[in-house]
């Protein structure tokens, strides 16, 4: 079997998930981000996990991954984020989950199964605040939504919500948005709804001003992207593997497909099963490094759809039985998502849930 294993500590998890609960109002309640298989850390354990952490609802962005929650047995409140099409509203109904909605003809489908099924319909109201992505935009066609909704008594309007497209970098954008989603929340109340209210993910969700009658921590739950809390946080995936190769080489020597990296001197080359194919970036090649006995290897030559090399000749007792760490800690070194993102050019949510079915994965609850 190959040794390549995402080991994933739902315990990690549940330490950030806490750490939220002490710094946020207890008034405000935490709908935690479980999409794209928590980011890819095992959505159902994750969410399992996260009940006993003061978990209060759960969001995901299509409805098989709501449906997935609820076959497990996971009767918390579930938003389901992205857009979606008929048959998908439908099941969104019936397996009670609350569906984003921003058209009237989301309205009639949802209204139609409720009556089919008989059972009320769930739908939290979307907001295009300045995303431009989904979302009901103009103060006309809010005004038009919300008439149109009293033609569907039975779909509830559990929510209301926007999404921050800037709220790390542009305070001045972000509070145009809070706003413009204010001047909508006032139209929604004054039409005699009381929707749950929330705007901010993990990196607006510690400003009081954003924070509403609840918070998405997303990424945040996973280990990063809260500046303030850095140092506290605990990242929650440790990628690991073992060699397959320990080979030495001379001085002008070349590794990898397009020869793009050569030995300056008599250099140890370890190969490693782990590639593109399984989701680590190929532009990582000679940039990125690996750790080995607590010590950090750099990567050469291209990373190939199977395989890495790694020079290791600086690394004396290295071994074939060693351990290496492509993303974790080990010793007094860590690699990090947000490192490899950054030389990937990428985001570290891409890192995280980036990484394939090749990848044995190992939950450690």
């Amino acid at each position: 079997m190959r040794p390549t294993i995402m080991n994933i500590s739902t315990e990690a998890i549940a330490h950030n998930a806490m750490l939220f609960r002490e710094k946020i109002p207890s008034r405000v309640k935490l709908m935690y981000v479980v999409k794209a298989d928590a980011y890819g850390h095992d959505a159902v354990r994750t969410a399992k996990r996260l009940l006993s952490a003061g978990a209060d609802a759960f969001c995901v962005a299509i409805v098989e991954e709501a449906e997935q929650l609820r076959a497990a047995g996971i009767d918390l409140p579930i938003l389901i984020l992205g857009g979606a099409g008929e048959e998908s509203l439908r099941q969104a109904v019936r397996c009670g989950a609350s569906q984003a909605v921003y058209t009237p003809r989301m309205l009639d489908v949802m209204q139609d199964e409720a009556v089919r099924c008989g059972r009320p319909a769930k739908a939290h109201l979307k907001i295009d605040t300045g995303m431009s992505r989904v979302g009901v935009r103009d103060p006309e066609d809010l005004s038009a939504m919300l008439a149109y909704w009293r033609r569907c008594p039975d779909v509830t309007m559990e929510g209301t919500f926007t999404h921050f497209c800037v709220a790390d970098t542009d305070p001045e954008y972000t509070n145009v948005q809070k706003r413009r989603f204010d001047a909508a929340l006032e139209a929604i109340r004054a039409a005699g709804h009381r929707p749950v209210a929330h705007a901010a993910a993990t990196s607006a969700m510690l400003d009081p001003a954003l924070q509403y009658d609840m918070v998405r921590p997303g990424i945040g739950l996973y280990g990063t992207g809260v500046p303030s809390l850095e140092g506290q946080l605990q990242y929650a995936q440790r990628l690991t593997t073992r060699p397959i190769r320990l080979q030495r080489i001379a001085a002008g020597d070349t590794v990898g497909y397009g020869r793009t990296f050569t030995a300056q001197r008599e250099s140890i080359i370890m190969t490693l099963p782990i590639g593109y194919g399984d989701g680590y970036p190929r532009l990582l090649s000679n940039r990125a490094s690996v750790l080995v006995c607590g010590k950090r290897a750099p990567l050469v030559g291209r990373v190939c759809m199977d395989m890495i090399m790694a020079d290791v000749t600086d690394i004396p007792e290295v071994s074939m039985d060693d351990e290496v760490v492509l993303m974790g800690a080990q010793g007094a070194e860590r690699i990090t998502p947000d490192e490899l993102a950054e030389f990937a050019e990428t985001i570290p949510y891409e890192i995280m849930l980036g990484f394939s079915a090749r990848v044995r994965r190992n939950v450690e609850v």
